[in-house]
């Protein structure tokens, strides 16, 4: 990314006045923001700053007490709502951008001006985002991004343009000049295969599209359940802090009642409240769940693109290339994996995301979870030939070695438990005995179940086309990777493993984390796996027997 500041026109230049490109070609129209910027942020700061301060100054009023804070709050918001419009007039009047054949250039500034631009054979993702406050204007966000996932100055955000500029914008800077030279770093197949990215005619291929029946798998997803047990936490405390002592005097009564309650009728209370706040966790995580996937449409695009459309409030839209798609994931989850759910992601390369642009929903995921024949069959469709075959089983003794895990942790969360029974000086020594006993119980045949499943879920397969992993419990994941994709090989050896004749393989991939790894396989059967997988790799260093 060129990156510079404070970078003015020369001096006597309109304002705006084009500037030639760097390397001397002759440069498109540079061109402004919608004009209906300015419009789309009023009714954002209407949404997101007003309403919150009308509300905030009702509830004052309700207490008796809107001057001065009822007062102060709606200040607040006027005073921080004129001066985001203030900020939106300018950046509307000083933001342009142009695409050139070498490269995407955008200025922008009020106090430092900047002048950033990314070689276009650097381009990897162009996303299209329409946020609830831009629907109403047809307006989009468009997010322009190198795939190196370094951090945020590897992207230009166009924010915001008309919905017809953004479709614009990401059909001409996905499409690949046929001399057009290959970025630094590149794999040779992505430039053998830049002119397969050419824009083709037709309609879009549609791979996937949603069932209203998918949405109850929301119900069970751990993520956004945690960020819903999240929000409820910082909305009580911070009402707690706004409300203090009016909402102490409200809810008092209340509060006395479920105490007398809870201490009268511990059997009845206790399940109740675990009830309740399992279903405030899954009521948050469904409706979470179904704003991220409403409308969810996986397409293949003429111009050699896989297109994930999806969002209620916020329309979403990614891009990824097919030529630099390196195979795909099936991801099962605990609990949604014991019925019978899976969701598919893409192992492809330019998909690095920064920690600024990370979301709920990662930019490889290609589906939401569904049943899993049907990811089964999605994942066919994005990478043909996938057919996730029964893969073969790990040795024994990785089975023992998570035994051994699991006998560890059995032990100690049991110590955990007991320990502080037996070191508080008024518990009876028979009560600590028996909870101990209880807690040991307990955590035995978990931790047991939790190996067995671990080691279950280990396993490896070859085809024609495709190597295929298979690791985790919680998280279990099957990948199919191209076989011609596959850079290198690791193999690691802990002394444990040595001595139980296993190693860890893993397949490196230009693609996410870069590798990925057959866990406590067999040495030999590993060295086998990858000389088979990709002939002569690996060959200069075996010995055979």
């Amino acid at each position: 990314m060129d990156d510079t500041v404070n970078g003015a026109l020369p001096a006597g230049a309109p304002a705006g006045a084009d500037r030639p490109c760097e390397d001397g070609t002759a440069g498109s129209e540079w061109r402004r923001l919608s004009p209906l910027t300015v419009q789309a942020g009023v009714l954002g700061i209407t949404l997101f700053f007003m309403l919150p301060a009308l509300g905030g100054a009702g509830i004052t009023a309700f207490f008796g007490v809107f001057w001065p804070w009822g007062a102060l709050i709606l200040l607040a918001g006027l005073l921080l709502s004129a001066v985001i419009s203030v900020s939106d007039v300018f950046r509307y009047r000083l933001t342009r951008y142009r695409v050139t054949a070498e490269r995407m250039e955008m200025r922008s500034g009020v106090i430092a001006r900047s002048h950033r631009s990314l070689p276009r054979d650097r381009i990897r993702t162009v996303d299209v985002a329409t946020p609830l406050w831009a629907r109403p204007f047809g307006l989009c966000r468009v997010t322009v991004g190198s795939g190196q996932g370094g951090d945020a100055g590897d992207e230009l955000k166009l924010e915001v343009v008309s919905a017809e500029e953004g479709r614009r914008l990401r059909r001409e800077l996905l499409r690949r000049s046929p001399g057009a030279p290959a970025a630094a770093g590149a794999r040779p197949e992505d430039t053998a295969q830049d002119t397969a990215g050419e824009p083709g005619e037709g309609e879009p291929t549609v791979l996937a599209e949603v069932s209203p029946r998918w949405y109850r798998y929301g119900a069970l997803s751990w993520g956004p359940m945690a960020l819903g047990y999240g929000a409820l936490a910082a909305l009580l405390g911070t009402a707690a802090q706004i409300i203090g002592d009016f909402a102490s005097r409200l809810f008092a009564p209340i509060g006395r009642g479920l105490y007398e309650f809870a201490t009268s009728a511990a059997l009845v209370a206790v399940p109740s409240v675990l009830l309740g706040v399992i279903a405030f966790g899954s009521a948050v995580a469904l409706a979470v769940h179904v704003e991220a996937w409403w409308g969810y449409r996986l397409t293949r695009e003429p111009d050699g693109t896989l297109l994930v459309r999806r969002g209620l409030l916020n329309l979403s839209s990614v891009s990824i290339e097919e030529r630099r798609l390196r195979g795909v994931e099936l991801c099962e989850y605990l609990p949604l994996r014991w019925f019978g759910a899976a969701s598919v992601a893409a192992v492809a390369s330019g998909l690095g995301e920064n920690e600024q642009s990370k979301g709920l929903v990662a930019k490889r995921t290609l589906s939401p979870d569904m049943p899993r024949a049907e990811a089964a069959r999605t994942a066919r469709e994005v990478l043909p030939g996938a057919v996730f075959p029964e893969l073969t089983g790990h040795p024994r003794t990785a089975l023992r070695r998570r035994l051994v895990r699991a006998a560890v942790a059995a032990v100690l969360l049991t110590a955990a438990v007991g320990a502080p029974l037996w070191l508080i000086p008024f518990v009876p020594a028979g009560v600590a005995a028996g909870g101990t006993a209880a807690a040991a119980a307990l955590f035995a045949p978990l931790c047991a179940a939790y190996a067995v499943g671990a080691y279950r879920g280990l396993g490896h397969g070859l085809d024609r086309r495709l190597l295929y992993l298979r690791g985790g419990m919680a998280a279990r994941s099957t990948v199919a990777l191209k076989r011609d994709a596959v850079i290198g090989w690791t193999v690691t050896r802990s002394p444990l493993q040595r001595r139980a004749g296993l190693s860890t393989l893993g397949a490196t991939v230009a693609a996410d984390s870069g590798v990925h790894r057959a866990r406590d396989i067999g040495h030999s059967q590993g060295l086998a796996l990858a000389d088979e997988a990709v002939p002569g790799l690996l060959t200069p260093f075996l010995l055979r027997n």
